[in-house]
Parts: structure tokens; C-alpha cells; sequence
């Protein structure tokens, strides 16, 4: 026990310095997988009603609500990048709910040429990771879970192997209404590197919670992201004029606060009016800063998201806007086969 405390907390300092851009390998796991977690601004890991997309991002989520569910999902990343994945979830009496889980990416194809700009012809680019999840109920109101990932990436002609893994706790208040979760996610290393030197993985702490209203078809999320990286500013981009900059050290310090703590922030809305439809609607502040044209915000850092639901099967759609040149849409299907199978 011991030693794997030892290993969890050398993970978290190994990777709790620095900025979050460009620096690690196997970004795709820090994209989200379900439309409604892409929807709700790129994180939904508190919310606990048998949703088996959302429990694939936070293994906590993973329940007896969750048996027998399995669900397949596309995405559309950006350029020619699409990403895939399937999940299915067995529930054990007396021991927890398993799952297993495939996500691949596809990063299209690319022209090879050499230093002096000869084209030599494509290669590819794609990564592939396994997911093999574990949760555990306590009175119905806590939950524990872990997902172990591994990795395989296949960059041209360069390979590399790595294995993460993401732990998950959720506490949901007896009503339904409310649930609090934390998330470790992507913990591990790069085992065998591409060429000679190893970098680490997208490791991140995430907590939230979210938020349903008894009397209203509302529910409020709120996420906190990349706790373990206070500062993700690279450059004070606030003001776009002079006269705008706070006139005093003291107005300049509270403005710098307020933006990195607003980096971190992600807040979703869902409104349900019933079981068979959903709107959705989020906002990722940092995106917005990063990807936006100075001055031309638009719906930059904004996402959006419908689902229906038609007899035994629920279909979900989301539109993540990264850029005024474009944006990104996910789908996905989820059944229950033990709706096929009684």
C-alpha cells in the first residue's frame, strides 16, 4: 500500500509544473469522448444518472445503472481527425460494475517530404487505447472506480507504448438531485518512447459537481479543471487597449487572479422537459481565451448539444466551437442489451 502511494503522489508532482499546451504525448485522452461531456463544455464528471458515456470519462459513474448498457460514438475532430469509441458495462451483485472499452483516433493522412521540401509520399497517424474499468457503490450515495488505459500510438513509421490510468470518486445525495465528484485522470508514464526521449502524459485533476432542480426540467455543472496546474495563462491577453489596462498594480494583480481562476472553470446547463428529449449548453472560459480572434469572440469557447430518445435506443449529438473557422460534432448511440435480453 505504501508503494502505491508513493507512485500516485510522484505522478501528481512529476506532472503538477508547467503550462498544459504542446507537452504531452497521447493528447487524445484529453478530449472528450461522450457528446454530452463535449456539450456541456468538455468535462461532465458529476453527474450520476446511469449515463454509460459520461462513466467512461469518470469510472465512479460506472453502477448497477450502468448494467448492460453499451454505447458506440464518432468524432469529429477537427481537419480530417476523427476519433471512435465503444463501450460496454456488466454489473456484479455484492462485487461492482466492470466495463471494457475501445477509443481510437485517426489523425489522417499527411505528406512525407525531406529537408528540402521533396515530397517522398503520406503517412498516417493514429493511437488506439483500451479501457478496462472497475467500480464499487457504498449505500448508494458514494462511489470509488478506476479505469487502467493502455496505450498505442503509431506515428509514421514510429511506435510508442504507455500506460495511464484514471481514478474517480462521486458522492450523489440520496434525492438524486445533487452529486460532487473528483477525477484523476491520465496517470502514467510513456513506457517505450518514439525515438530517444520519453515525455509524460496528459495527467490533470478535475472536480465538480452539479446540480438538478426538484421542481424544474434544470440541471447546473459546474467543473474545475487542471487543478494541479495553478497558473494556465500564457500571456496576459485581458486588454486589447491601452486605456483599458487597470491603472494601478493592485487592479492589474485582482485582474490576473480572476482570469486564471476563470481558466479553470467550465460550467454546462441541461434542460429536460422530459426522458426522451434534452437540450444542452456549455461554456469553456479558457478555450475561448486561447482560440478566439482578438476582438471577434463570436461563440468561441461555446458548445451545444441535443438527444432523443426512440424506443429502446438514445441517440446524442454535440457542437464544440474551437474556432471561428470551425468546430467539432460528436454523436453517439446507446442501448441497454438487457432490454434485448430478459
Amino acid at each position: 500500500m505504501k508503494i502505491l502511494f508513493t507512485i500516485f503522489f510522484s505522478v501528481i508532482l512529476i506532472n503538477s509544473f508547467g503550462q498544459i499546451g504542446g507537452n504531452y504525448v497521447y493528447d487524445f485522452l484529453s478530449l472528450p469522448i461522450s457528446p454530452r461531456s463535449a456539450s456541456l463544455g468538455g468535462s461532465a464528471i458529476a453527474i450520476n444518472d446511469g449515463d454509460i458515456s459520461l462513466a467512461t470519462e469518470n469510472p465512479a459513474l460506472f453502477s448497477d445503472k450502468t448494467d448492460g448498457k453499451i454505447t458506440l460514438q464518432y468524432f469529429n475532430y477537427v481537419s480530417d481527425i476523427s476519433l471512435g469509441f465503444a463501450s460496454y458495462s456488466r454489473s456484479c451483485k455484492n462485487i461492482g460494475t466492470f466495463a471494457v472499452g475501445i477509443e481510437y483516433l485517426n489523425g489522417g493522412s499527411f505528406t512525407e517530404a525531406d529537408e528540402n521540401g521533396y515530397e517522398l509520399g503520406s503517412f498516417g497517424v493514429s493511437e488506439t487505447a483500451i479501457n478496462l474499468s472497475y467500480s464499487k457503490s457504498f449505500d448508494s450515495i458514494f462511489s470509488i472506480g478506476a479505469t487502467v488505459k493502455p496505450v498505442f500510438s503509431h506515428l509514421a513509421q514510429y511506435k510508442s507504448f504507455g500506460l495511464v490510468m484514471d481514478v474517480g470518486a462521486a458522492y450523489t445525495s440520496k434525492d438524486r438531485l445533487f452529486t460532487a465528484a473528483v477525477l484523476f485522470k491520465n496517470m502514467g508514464a510513456q513506457i517505450t518512447k518514439y525515438i530517444d526521449e520519453s515525455y509524460p502524459v496528459p495527467f490533470e485533476i478535475q472536480a465538480g459537481f452539479s446540480q438538478k432542480l426538484a421542481h424544474a426540467p434544470f440541471r447546473f455543472s459546474v467543473i474545475v479543471h487542471n487543478i494541479e496546474t495553478p497558473k494556465l495563462s500564457y500571456k496576459q491577453t485581458n486588454y486589447s487597449e491601452p486605456s483599458n489596462m487597470p491603472q494601478t498594480y493592485e487592479e492589474q494583480k485582482a485582474a490576473t487572479v480572476m482570469q486564471e481562476v476563470m481558466n479553470h472553470m467550465i460550467f454546462g446547463i441541461e434542460f429536460v422537459p422530459t426522458k426522451s428529449f434534452f437540450i444542452r449548453l456549455g461554456y469553456n472560459y479558457m478555450r475561448q481565451q486561447e482560440l478566439m480572434i482578438a476582438n471577434k469572440p463570436g461563440i468561441v469557447g461555446f458548445s451545444w448539444g441535443f438527444g432523443f430518445r426512440i424506443s429502446k435506443f438514445h441517440f446524442s449529438f454535440a457542437n464544440a466551437k474551437y474556432h471561428l473557422a470551425g468546430a467539432s460534432n460528436q454523436i453517439s448511440i446507446t442501448t441497454n442489451l438487457n432490454d434485448f435480453f430478459k
